[in-house]
């Protein structure tokens, strides 16, 4: 490994599980995940859609859409213009279709080109495009999107996936374009305990968690290439970070 290719910060527990585990895994939880998680993730989110700022007819893409819980609100707030939602596991992708499906849209207008990719069954004229991706290897061309969202899945990752991640959400920014990030993170004064819980517990049984342990992933994003990265601490009941960084112009 060399310097550049290092990771940059507190490094995280290991994760055994590679993206196809991963992708089953999701795919055999995705019926039932909001109701465990979605309250309890709900602040963090809404604070990253909040520092993203989507501004409509803006070209987005969530990596790691999951249920379309954030994704839907995107669009609730500013559109379905240029928007775009990838993940790995396919029930997700299931659950998030049915959320969207009672959605009506408008025809879309937009006059560049959309990038290309991977997307199974017909979509509705005007309608975000759902696609069954690896994050490793975006199914888009260069400098395709103005904002990038991703919310609790860089915690899944193995360690050496990581970075490839960042590196082709750094690709398909445009120039000053943005990314915001949530993820698990170390817990802050009496939020704590709950964390050196967690990490006693994954560590004990990685698959229990789906391979979830907490990041803190600001110095890595820096060492991608990432600029003006900013980092919010939300807690309590479930300690989150949330991070805004920029494509350098």
């Amino acid at each position: 490994m060399t310097s550049s290719d290092a990771w940059q910060g507190p490094e995280p527990l290991p994760n055994p599980l590679d993206v196809a585990r991963l992708g089953e895994i999701y795919s055999r939880t995705a019926a039932f995940y909001d109701s465990i998680v979605a309250e309890h993730q709900a602040r963090a989110k809404l604070e990253a859609l909040r520092r993203l700022a989507r501004r409509p007819g803006e070209r987005f893409l969530e990596v790691g859409v999951g249920t379309a819980w954030a994704f839907q609100r995107v669009i609730a707030a500013t559109g379905p213009r240029g928007v775009y939602g990838i993940d790995v596991a396919l029930g997700m992708l299931e659950v998030a279709r049915r959320r969207l499906s009672q959605t009506v849209y408008e025809e879309r207008t937009e006059t560049h080109p959309e990038p290309a990719g991977p997307e199974p069954g017909r979509r509705v004229a005007g309608a975000p495009a759902l696609l069954l991706a690896d994050a490793r290897h975006l199914p888009f061309p260069d400098a395709s999107f103005d904002c990038l969202l991703n919310t609790y899945t860089f915690e899944v990752l193995a360690t050496p996936d990581i970075p490839p991640v960042l590196d082709e959400c750094l690709r398909v920014l445009r120039p000053g374009g943005r990314l915001a990030v949530v993820n698990l993170t170390e817990g802050e004064g009496d939020d704590a305990a709950m964390i050196d819980d967690w990490k006693r517990r994954y560590a004990e049984d990685p698959e229990f968690f789906g391979g979830a342990r907490p990041l803190q992933l600001q110095p890595m994003l820096e060492a991608r290439g990432f600029v003006r990265v900013t980092r919010t601490y939300v807690g309590p009941e479930w300690p989150s970070e949330v991070l805004l960084a920029f494509h350098p112009v």
